[in-house]
């Protein structure tokens, strides 16, 4: 595992007081539509088999952790995921429907390759990750997407001064919040991946938003049932210090 000695500071997001919120951003767990690489956005789908026990995993290696609140995407695939932390912290779930993944429309269910087939301007259309116009048929528009994703976990830290607060949501979701805090593009997916079930640590504070810990599946006994490669994550002191206890 990389570990790198700096955290990682965002000028995007911050405290407009002397506060702190730590953001824990924790992605599902496995599904099936994962596995055969379909167009799962908002469509309810469960957790598979690994997913579930990927969930279990991250409810343990959360256990150790101090948390005020675990805040939810009301999927399924989330809730569940989000469950298993909240149970070990005897805390209450709180589902926030703004943290449901991009909505893929008319192409929900299908592969890339059959969603191209059906609609062949998605070739042109989504051939450039700088468009912001583009729109799912029948679906989300990036644009609206991305700015919903900063609108809410702005207003989730600001609701949470000095707390610390796990964030259960999608892929997109978090790949989005990562790439507008970073200056790049949240449409270039592989730039910014985010495997099931993993952790990103983010501190938003006055001076901008610390990444501690990204992208983070040490936890994890599989990643994924295919072989994936995912960035390897970023670890400070203060997380090391976290996991040793």
């Amino acid at each position: 595992m990389h570990v790198e000695s700096k955290a990682r500071l965002f000028e995007l997001l911050r405290h407009s007081e002397r506060a702190s919120t730590h953001l824990y951003l924790i992605r599902h767990g496995q599904t099936e539509g994962n596995v055969k690489h379909l167009l799962i956005g908002s469509t309810d789908m469960p957790l598979d088999d690994l997913g579930m026990r990927q969930a279990a995993q991250i409810g343990n290696r959360m256990s150790t952790i101090r948390l005020d609140a675990v805040v939810s995407s009301p999927l399924r695939r989330a809730s569940t995921t989000a469950g298993e932390i909240a149970r070990h912290q005897r805390l209450e779930l709180t589902i926030d429907p703004r943290l449901v993944e991009i909505h893929f429309g008319h192409c929900e269910g299908l592969t890339i390759s059959e969603a191209v087939a059906r609609y062949p301007e998605l070739m042109t259309l989504g051939a450039d990750p700088l468009d912001e116009h583009f729109a799912w048929p029948g679906g989300d528009i990036r644009s609206q997407f991305h700015a919903n994703v900063l609108a809410t976990f702005t207003e989730i830290a600001l609701a949470w001064p000095d707390s610390h607060v796990a964030v259960v949501c999608h892929g997109g979701v978090i790949g989005s919040l990562i790439a507008q805090l970073d200056g790049g593009s949240p449409n270039d997916i592989a730039a910014y991946p985010v495997a099931n079930c993993s952790i990103t640590h983010l501190e938003v504070h006055a001076e901008g938003t610390t990444a501690h810990l990204m992208n983070d599946y040490s936890h994890l006994e599989a990643v994924h049932t295919q072989p994936f490669t995912y960035t390897l994550p970023v670890l400070d002191d203060r997380d090391a210090e976290t996991r040793e206890r």
